[in-house]
């Protein structure tokens, strides 16, 4: 299409707009996200076209955009390809600077033009753009704003009806050359790969009641338990995830000499799941017994020990995992922080990773228990929650993009997924740079210029119990990386894998074949 012949780098731009400067020619330039186009941007636009000879728009990358989750809500590459079909624009740039400053220092419009908003405005970011276009001789104009809309506002409020999660995860996949026949291939892959799954164990027993009323006595809900369900969670479940795809697994863990512990240990021979587990006769199997009514959660009781484990069960958890760790092509960390992963435990997984150059995968969770996702250093990945993410960083202000970068920079970690619940999973990559060393000199914007930050949305259609679908998410992934997937592949398929399992009730191993049903439902859309 001749109209995206519009869209130019910033370098080819410059040119451009020096030659036509050369020949008397007046440049006009807006600046801005331009997220979703409405009558007030065509005003705009038109407006500022009329000033001059001709427009050039700069768009604010993904990367940089500061209006809240999920904003922009279009793809810059949308966006920009919105802007250069609009015949009063003469050139479209994509621009990843934190304000206009530095694309305006590069163009240097002769005329800049802003919103008649931003009129009486002397301070912060739009006072220093008027200071660096009057500096070098430039003129700031004011379109008149006659048409005010917001694309906040729109966005908020007609946000179910607009979402383009279509065309974000199209353009996901075009990025990074994703496709279903490859992800194929790489599931295939699967059953050549060993895994080695190392963790707490978990059992999780579901209890359906039926709902009696409030109590005479106090403002206590009343209820009759019907029937229940058990399972096997923790690092438990993450290991028959990994054998349900089709791949070798081996399962490292710490159980009690109780009933929870026998649970454990059949659940896992019944699946077919090789393990090893290391009994400690001081600490009881962790046991959470979850209360729900109508499908909706009305109580957690937690019966668990989360000190460290002692030195005698911990030698012995430290010699199966170097006896087993020699002969797997990738390792998951499942640390639900009772106090398997000890310190000399995950020294010990993390060196066999860096040792055999194989990928590590890791996960620290903190739901109802202290836990910190910064203690994995040097892996591949970590799967923190956003939650979990901020209470590492002790940040409750900082926008996703942000934590993500100070997180990636502490821990030294090659990548970063930040799940975000119903709305999907940012990743992180920092391509095989160490950010340790220099972040520490760097501005922040600096260093996210270094990572390649992606977001994708959530493919779930359905929520039955989102509650495994972290570990699904984790499953996959691990397995993935193992069968020679990138990390952005493996965030791809780890997001079908968390789709199928949040429409199962309970802890249930995704099958290889609903992992393929679900990769192809949504490659088909």
């Amino acid at each position: 299409m001749k109209y995206l012949d519009k869209i130019k780098t910033r370098d080819d731009l410059k040119r451009i707009v020096t030659a036509a400067k050369r020949e008397g020619k007046v440049v006009v330039q807006c600046h801005g996200c331009f997220d979703i186009l409405h009558p007030g941007h065509l005003r705009h636009l038109t407006w500022a076209k009329q000033q001059g000879d001709f427009l050039v728009v700069s768009v604010s990358a993904d990367t940089v955009v500061q209006k809240g989750f999920a904003r922009p809500f279009v793809p810059e590459k949308l966006r920009a390809e919105n802007l250069s079909a609009m015949e009063v624009v003469d050139f479209v740039t994509i621009d990843d600077g934190e304000w206009a400053g530095p694309i305006l220092e590069m163009l240097k419009p002769s005329i800049y033009v802003k919103g008649k908003e931003f009129q009486d405005v002397f301070d912060g970011r739009f006072g220093r753009e008027r200071q660096l276009v009057e500096a070098y001789g430039g003129m700031v104009k004011f379109s008149s704003g006659e048409v005010v809309y917001s694309s906040t506002k729109i966005i908020e409020d007609f946000k179910d009806r607009l979402e383009p999660v279509r065309e974000q995860v199209h353009a996901f996949c075009k990025r990074h050359k994703i496709t279903e026949k490859r992800l194929r291939e790489i599931v295939d892959f699967f059953p050549t790969k060993r895994i080695l799954v190392v963790g707490d164990t978990i059992v999780d027993r579901y209890v359906h009641c039926d709902r009696l009323g409030m109590s005479a006595d106090a403002p206590v809900l009343v209820v009759r338990p019907r029937e229940s369900d058990t399972f096997l969670g923790g690092a438990g479940i993450v290991a028959q995830h990994v054998k349900s795809f089709g791949g070798q697994v081996k399962f490292l863990s710490v159980i009690g000499d109780d009933e929870s512990g026998k649970f454990a240990r059949e659940e896992l021979k019944l699946r077919g799941v090789p393990a090893e587990l290391v009994v400690d006769a001081s600490r009881p199997t962790t046991f959470k017994t979850r209360y729900l009514s109508d499908g909706k959660k009305l109580l957690n009781v937690n019966e668990f020990r989360d000190q460290n484990l002692d030195p005698p069960v911990a030698t012995q958890l430290r010699a199966e995992i170097e006896k087993h760790g020699g002969e797997v092509d990738a390792i998951a960390i499942c640390d639900f922080s009772y106090g398997v992963i000890s310190g000399p435990v995950l020294e010990a997984l993390c060196d066999i990773g860096r040792k055999r150059n194989i990928p590590i995968v890791g996960d620290v969770q903190s739901s109802s228990q202290m836990g910190n996702v910064a203690r994995l250093k040097g892996i591949t990945m970590s799967t923190p929650s956003e939650r979990e993410a901020r209470i590492a960083l002790c940040d409750r202000e900082s926008g996703v993009a942000d934590l993500g970068a100070i997180l990636l920079s502490q821990t030294d970690n090659r990548s970063l997924l930040v799940t975000l619940a119903d709305r999907g999973v940012m990743i992180f990559d920092s391509e095989g740079r160490s950010l340790k060393e220099e972040a520490r000199s760097l501005h922040l914007h600096e260093v996210k210029r270094r990572i390649v930050t992606e977001y994708l949305p959530s493919f779930a259609t359905f929520v039955a119990d989102p509650m495994g679908a972290g570990d699904a998410m984790m499953s996959a992934i691990v397995s993935c990386m193992a069968a020679g997937g990138g990390i952005m592949e493996s965030a791809y398929l780890g997001n079908c894998a968390a789709a199928v399992e949040v429409r199962k009730m309970g802890n249930i191993p995704v099958s290889k074949q609903e992992l393929l049903e679900a990769l192809h439902e949504q490659m088909s859309e």
